[in-house]
């Protein structure tokens, strides 16, 4: 009995350090599940600001079609730089968009509006949202 019980001693020490390998590798993965679920709320915000933005340039130019052409942009430029409705509109975008443009283009009374972010730091394929509208009565 006295040879088995000596043969056992250190088995309680290796369980526990298995037990805190286990807990570990449990804590470090949900890190990451913390970390990618962070950056999947925040791509998720911009998707949505992005709608309501273009949401509302569209309501915009409903109201407004008789000068629908002056809401259109060129590199994130408006064409018609005095238009305030489009300049307005573009600074908007610049503030609630990370590094934020915007692309608007009329053909009649069909409009596309293209928006892209990217976050500070990231290097990735920037975040895209795009739209197609007819503006009619």
């Amino acid at each position: 009995m006295h040879v088995a019980a000596r043969r056992q001693n250190g088995i309680i020490l290796v369980e526990a350090l298995v037990a805190v390998l286990l807990f570990s590798l449990g804590i470090l993965a949900l890190v990451g599940l913390q970390a990618t679920m962070s950056k999947n709320v925040t791509e998720a915000k911009l998707r949505s600001e992005s709608a309501f933005l273009a949401n509302q340039l569209i309501g915009q130019m409903w109201v407004d079609q008789l000068n629908l052409n002056n809401y259109a942009m060129n590199n994130g430029v408006c064409t018609n730089g005095g238009f305030a409705n489009c300049t307005n509109w573009r600074t908007r975008v610049g503030q609630q968009l990370p590094n934020g443009s915007a692309n608007v283009t009329i053909a009649g009374t069909a409009v596309n509006i293209q928006l892209t972010w990217r976050l500070p730091g990231e290097d990735a394929v920037p975040g895209q949202f795009e739209v197609d509208a007819n503006i009619t009565n």
